[in-house]
C-alpha cells in the first residue's frame, strides 16, 4: 500500500467516525456521554482536515508533511464541560446506549490497528510519523471511551480505582 491509498483510506475512516459519533450523541441522553461523542465527532472532523491537506499535497506532487496538531485534547474538553456539573448531573440517565459505548470503543481499536498496519507499511519517514501520531489518537478516543463507560457502569469500583484512572479528575 502506497501514502495515497493509506491517505485515503484514512480519510475514509474518519468520515465514517464523524457519522457515527453524531449518530451516538444523537440517540444518547446522558450529558457526559453525549459530549463525549460529540467531541469525538469534532476531533474526527479535525483529523479530516489534516488528512485531506496531506492528500492534496500528495496529489499535487509535494511531501506529505503535515503535522497533527489538535488544540485542545478530548480530555481537556471533557474536564472543563465536567466541572460545570456535580456528578449526579454526569450519571442521570446513566444507562442509556451502553452499546453505543462499546461499539466506539471497537471502532477506536479498529482505527488503532487500521493505522498501525500504515505505519509498517510506510516507507517514508514523515508518513510513519504521522501515523503513528493518528494511532496515538485513536488509543486516546479508546481511552476516553473506557474511562466514561466505567465511570457510568461501575461508579462505585471506578471511585475505588479513581486515583490511578485515565480521568482521575472525574472525582
Amino acid at each position: 500500500m502506497n501514502i495515497q491509498e493509506a491517505v485515503n483510506g484514512a480519510i475514509n475512516f474518519e468520515r465514517k467516525g464523524v457519522s457515527f459519533y453524531m449518530e451516538l450523541a444523537a440517540q444518547t441522553e446522558n450529558r457526559l456521554g453525549r459530549r463525549l461523542f460529540y467531541t469525538l465527532a469534532k476531533e474526527e472532523v479535525e483529523h479530516i482536515l489534516i488528512i485531506d491537506d496531506i492528500r492534496r499535497r500528495l496529489d499535487r506532487g509535494e511531501k506529505a508533511d503535515q503535522e497533527l496538531d489538535l488544540k485542545t485534547t478530548i480530555e481537556e474538553q471533557m474536564k472543563e464541560y465536567f466541572g460545570a456539573f456535580n456528578p449526579e448531573q454526569m450519571q442521570e440517565k446513566s444507562m442509556s446506549n451502553l452499546d453505543g459505548y462499546e461499539m466506539a470503543m471497537e471502532i477506536e481499536n479498529r482505527g488503532y490497528e487500521m493505522y498501525d498496519r500504515f505505519l509498517q507499511e510506510a516507507t517514508e519517514e514523515r508518513a510513519q510519523e504521522f501515523f503513528k501520531k493518528m494511532k496515538e489518537e485513536e488509543k486516546r478516543h479508546f481511552e476516553a471511551l473506557q474511562n466514561v463507560y466505567y465511570y457510568l457502569t461501575n461508579r462505585d469500583h471506578w471511585h475505588s480505582e479513581s486515583e490511578s484512572a485515565v480521568w482521575n479528575w472525574m472525582v
